[in-house]
């Protein structure tokens, strides 16, 4: 399965929403995580330092790396992603063949590359900040019309009147467009980068594992 976590708007939280993901999917699943934002936040967190890789000149073999954990592997980020030719295809269905589950950590831009990362996963995960400006770049994304299986999930989630009124407005939309399950603002999220560990690695029986879990069994 192909899952491509996405938004057109930075900042949401793709990059932790990728790691905790991968790291749920990979208690019963070999999954490889494909960084493909130049900014490399989730090849930082695998001690995989962004370079120039050229990995659309390159086969699988030799784009793919092994990280410490046995069912987690990572295509770490390209700063250049120079000579991209359509190839997205092709290159997951070869990838598809290897991996249980494959997670794309999706730059936020709007792009040819992009664009065909929607077009060709199975699913596309939208994680979406509780206000409604957030809100309308999922809307932007749908007009785009690339995959019809695109649900949005609030990110960041507070027990406060505003959030509350966003959970409403979510629930207002087609069904098959969002998943119940949302992520709690939470401090141990917010360590990840300076510990290099998941929350759900580091703290298994937490609420926002948990929400994670939730979250995955309502993708898959």
């Amino acid at each position: 399965m192909i899952i491509a976590i996405y938004n057109i708007k930075g900042g949401v939280g793709k990059t932790t929403t990728s790691i905790n993901l991968t790291f749920t999917a990979a208690k019963n699943n070999k999954v490889l995580l494909w960084d493909l934002d130049i900014q490399g936040a989730s090849s930082y967190f695998f001690n995989k330092n962004p370079k120039k890789r050229k990995i659309f000149k390159k086969s699988i073999e030799k784009i793919i790396k092994n990280t410490k954990y046995p069912n987690i592997d990572i295509i770490p980020a390209d700063t250049s992603l120079e000579r991209y030719k359509n190839s997205i295809k092709t290159i997951l269905q070869d990838l598809k063949s290897l991996y249980d589950i494959i997670i794309i950590d999706a730059p936020a831009v709007l792009s040819p590359l992009t664009k065909d990362i929607v077009k060709y996963s199975d699913i596309v995960i939208v994680p979406v900040l509780p206000n409604i400006l957030s809100l309308r770049t999922y809307n932007q994304l749908l007009k785009e019309n690339l995959n019809k299986n695109i649900k949005l999930f609030v990110n960041g989630y507070e027990n406060k009147p505003t959030h509350k009124e966003i959970i409403k407005c979510v629930l207002k939309l087609p069904k098959s467009q969002y998943l119940k399950t949302y992520i709690p603002k939470d401090e141990k999220i917010e360590a990840m980068p300076f510990e290099r560990m998941s929350v759900v690695e580091k703290y298994p029986k937490s609420p926002v594992s948990r929400a994670y879990e939730k979250l995955l069994k309502e993708i898959i």
